[in-house]
């Protein structure tokens, strides 16, 4: 199934797969960012060919990056990088680091697009998406892909991931998302990003 879920991915550019997370993982992961620091989300942007980081009305969530993992946590992210790296065959050095975003009741994300700012930095551009979620809200948060007419509703265990580039490696566009508001409950995801070029040894 991994195979096929990645040649779907390197085909039409967007696959998902259900229970790619089981949910005793799923109830770890979520327990442990309890202990995480949070703060509000950012969207990167460029101010004078400068890339900066600043609070948006357009995104309404809070955001943990893996620096506050707790040792716990970050043995579980591990063992799920190691899972994306054999499944995608990317290289390890090409990834972020990971993140947490979680959404309560109103929170949102703004139509956006993951790549198109980072052509100029060491990493390059983002190539992949992986998003993962693990904490289901009770109603809304759906991620939409506004030019596929794609609405994928949030399931704790599914993995979407998603091409952000064409192969010629211009900007795919049609790769524009946004995150739903969330209408009850809490919406909670890990992510990370494959970049073209190494971001560290």
């Amino acid at each position: 199934m991994s195979g096929a879920f990645c040649e779907r991915v390197a085909r039409d550019g967007l696959a998902w797969e259900d229970a790619w997370l089981d949910p005793r993982t799923c109830a770890r992961v979520v327990g442990e960012l309890d202990f995480a620091f949070w703060r509000r989300s950012q969207v990167a942007d460029r101010a004078e060919g400068v890339l900066v980081s600043r609070e948006s009305i357009e995104r309404t969530s809070l955001s943990t990056s893996a620096k506050w993992f707790s040792p716990a946590l970050r043995r579980i992210v591990d063992d799920i990088q190691a899972r994306l790296v054999t499944e995608f065959g990317v290289d390890e050095a090409h990834l972020e680091a990971w993140q947490a975003v979680a959404y309560a009741a109103g929170g949102r994300f703004g139509t956006h697009h993951d790549g198109g700012h980072l052509a100029g930095e060491p990493g390059g551009e983002r190539v992949l998406t992986f998003l993962l979620c693990v904490a289901a809200p009770d109603a809304g948060g759906a991620t939409y892909f506004p030019d596929l007419d794609l609405l994928l509703q949030p399931v704790a265990g599914r993995l979407v991931v998603w091409n952000n580039l064409t192969a010629d490696g211009t900007i795919d566009q049609r790769m524009r998302h946004a995150a739903t508001p969330v209408h009850e409950g809490r919406k909670v995801m890990l992510t990370t990003w494959s970049r073209q070029r190494p971001l560290h040894a």
